[in-house]
């Protein structure tokens, strides 16, 4: 039988902290992002609402997994 031998892990490294932006440019960048797609929406038995932004070429892709247009 083996015995566990500990060897030290090289630290990661830090990642810079990402600049803090406002609430309204990340609305529009969230805007922005969703701008010229469909919203597709799906229950589930609980009741929870799944949203997802989807390219309008893959609309029937998604209303086969159970998503519907609202």
């Amino acid at each position: 039988m083996s015995t566990s031998v500990k060897r030290p892990r090289p630290r990661k490294s830090a990642e810079p902290a990402a600049p803090a932006i406002s609430h309204a440019d990340q609305l529009i960048a969230l805007q922005s992002r969703e701008e010229g797609k469909t919203v597709m929406y799906k229950q589930d038995a609980w009741g929870h609402i799944e949203t997802r932004f989807v390219r309008t070429q893959n609309v029937k892709a998604w209303e086969e997994k159970g998503f519907f247009v609202r």
